[in-house]
């Protein structure tokens, strides 16, 4: 099943193929119709009005005026369809891109990204003095998304919301205690008791035909979207509404003349809010047992008991929560086989390990030890990170470092330039998951010594942010990473090995393989 928005497929058919060149011939017409017009509104520097202040006549450039005549960041030169390859290239594979980009161009440069002229900054040091400026913060507040994007993820979608906006605050207060320790550490049963179940109904196939092959991508999206549905809203999904949430998630990223799956995006979000409406509400008459994080008291009175906004949010939380999760877990499984096998002998051991103490799988610090497992999926979210960061703009040119920012420009604060910066990481396309465990600690006697271990967590501020950074960044990276080392930890022991072909991408939003990507798993003597 497909749970990611699937990309643009031409059927095999003459019309779809005639449709497709048509629609990508108008595409390349009006980027080269438009080219020059952008070109020359982004290069020209307006003419300065100076004012005399002075009897000598000393002349003073107005800030705007002065903004106005800095040069733009560094950029490919311009040429014909240059915004459509930077775009495609960058859509293609993300990480290459500003890897590729930031060697050429510096940590701040110009490119076009979704079609759009989009300054990327990267890089520890650009990153920290523009999230250290203020001012500049204020400034670039503004969603950079599609139109369909914008319409599905709602009025209360926090990707929506301006980082000054009230409700912005409001959520992200939300967030803070959706994702607090006491949280997670009260969703743990649920979790670990449904990745139980999962990965022993894989034991049981494997049992009855040990060259099965798993369809591990579509199986781990269904079964992030029913946890998280127990979690956010008190029970599981119907198949229905599993399928529901494909469609809406395929709608997101639709094309304006995709109708007909936008419409079906718009359909499947409105039931699924009546139906977490019927939920909220059954909890609110005491016929139900109001489970989730998102009827309780508190956070029904955070939303001012808005029904509206209560189901809407308990949506777009399962929405967003299953496919990151969904992506840690895979590409986890990816890495350890192709980068060090040995790996599974260490999760497996550091769980046995837990299990031996005095802590139950219920509590948090159980799997807080587990800290090679946590190197594992820092590592795999360093090399194979999930996404760029979200992109905003100012209503109003700007400077930052030296470079005029012209207004309406979308603004990405990409952490995948850093992920690879050998002034960060050493050795940075080595999977080291040591270097994210504290040197102090004691750790398997399988993985041997590492003279990086331990260097990750001395980064200072702006080196690292997997899931993006300041007011929009994921808030749900720690609940992520839990259910990640869970499903790890419950696999290694299951299983001494596994295997699988060559790994392709779906790059947008989220990197994870495509969804008939599948393992072989060799179960332990």
């Amino acid at each position: 099943m497909m749970l990611l928005p699937r990309p643009f497929r031409i059927r095999d058919t003459a019309t779809s193929i005639t449709l497709f060149l048509c629609i990508f011939a108008a595409v390349c017409i009006l980027e080269a119709s438009a080219f020059s017009t952008r070109s020359q509104r982004l290069h020209t520097t307006p003419k300065l009005t100076r004012q005399a202040v002075t009897e000598e006549s000393t002349e003073i450039i107005s800030d705007k005026d002065r903004i106005a005549s800095l040069p733009l960041p560094p950029h490919r030169s311009p040429g014909p369809f240059r915004g459509i390859r930077e775009s495609i290239s960058h859509l293609t594979d993300g990480k290459r891109f500003a890897r590729k980009r930031a060697e050429e161009l510096g940590d701040v440069f110009l490119t076009n990204v979704f079609f759009k002229p989009t300054v990327i900054i990267g890089g520890q040091e650009a990153i920290t003095e523009f999230v250290s400026g203020t001012e500049l913060k204020s400034k670039v507040i503004h969603a950079a998304l599609p139109d369909t994007f914008k319409e599905l993820h709602t009025k209360w979608g926090t990707l929506n919301l301006d980082s000054t906006d009230t409700l912005h605050k409001e959520a992200r207060s939300l967030f803070s205690e959706i994702f607090s320790v006491d949280a997670l550490e009260s969703y743990l049963p649920v979790i670990e008791e449904s990745l139980e179940m999962y990965v022993q109904s894989i034991v049981e196939r494997i049992k009855k035909n040990p060259q099965e092959e798993i369809q591990i991508v579509q199986e781990l999206k269904e079964l992030c979207l029913q946890i998280f549905s127990k979690l956010f809203s008190g029970a599981e999904l119907t198949k229905e509404q599993v399928q529901m949430f494909d469609d809406y998630n395929s709608a997101l990223l639709a094309l304006p003349f995709e109708k007909k799956k936008i419409e079906k995006g718009r359909d499947a979000l409105k039931t699924l809010k009546s139906e977490m409406l019927s939920r909220y509400k059954d909890c609110q008459a005491g016929t139900a047992d109001p489970a989730s994080a998102f009827y309780s008291e508190k956070v029904q009175k955070w939303f001012g008991y808005d029904e509206d906004r209560v189901c809407t949010a308990t949506v777009l939380f399962i929405w967003g929560a299953y496919i990151e999760c969904a992506a840690l877990m895979t590409n986890a499984l990816t890495i350890i086989k192709n980068e060090n096998p040995d790996y599974i002998e260490i999760i497996a051991e550091e769980y046995q390990t837990q299990l031996k103490s005095d802590l139950s799988l219920s509590d948090l610090e159980f799997w807080s030890n587990m800290q090679q497992t946590l190197g594992v999926l820092r590592e795999s979210l360093r090399l194979i990170p999930p996404a760029g960061g979200a992109t905003r703009y100012s209503d109003e040119d700007f400077e930052f470092r030296g470079y005029r920012i012209p207004a309406g420009t979308a603004v990405m604060m990409d952490p995948r330039v850093g992920n690879t910066d050998p002034k960060l990481f050493t050795e940075p396309d080595e999977f080291l998951p040591l270097r994210w465990v504290p040197s102090d600690s004691s750790t398997s006697s399988s993985s041997g010594g590492c003279p990086l271990k331990g260097t990750a967590l001395k980064l200072g501020f702006g080196s690292w942010f997997p899931g993006g950074f300041g007011a929009h960044q994921c808030p749900g990276i720690p609940l992520a990473e839990l259910t990640s080392k869970i499903f790890l930890g419950k696999v290694a022991t299951a299983f001494d090995n596994w295997s699988f072909d060559e790994v392709k991408y779906v790059e947008v939003p989220i990197k994870i393989p495509t969804d008939n990507f599948a393992v072989t798993f060799s179960l332990r003597n």
